[in-house]
This record gives structure tokens, sequence and C-alpha cells, in this order.
């Protein structure tokens, strides 16, 4: 009985490990799209959705708006 106890225990921390890894949170990378233009917000969006997946956001830099993307990182 106690190895079926120890063997049990065991399974459990070991499907608990497996869990955990795939519940981690991904790195998320960054890039800044479309240099040199004006940002617009549905353009930026749209350009990061269908380049990387991911979504995009206008910033000020400098004199203009850039496109700043955020995707999730290729492993």
């Amino acid at each position: 009985m106690t190895k079926a106890i120890v063997l049990a225990i065991f399974m459990i921390v070991l499907v608990l490990g497996m869990m955990m890894g795939e519940t981690q949170g991904q790195e998320m990378c960054r890039d800044v799209a479309m240099r040199g233009q004006n940002c617009v917000a549905h353009t930026c969006a749209t350009f990061c959705k269908q380049k990387w997946n991911g979504s995009g956001l206008c910033f000020p830099n400098g004199q203009i708006k850039s496109c700043l993307c955020m995707f999730p990182c290729k492993s």
C-alpha cells in the first residue's frame, strides 16, 4: 500500500508540473512597424495582426506617431 501511495503522489506532482509548463505566459516581443509613416490606429492594428498575429498601437515618437506591434515570441 505504501508503494501505491508514493506512486500516486509522484503521478500527481508529474501531472501538475506538466500543466504548469503549458499555462505559463509566453514572452511577448515588440517591433516598430511602418517606420517613417504617421501611425493610423486601424492600419497599425491590421498590419500587426496580419504580419505577426499580434496587436498594434500608435505611440508618439518625436514629430510623428509610430506603430508598435506586440506579438508572442517564437520559441
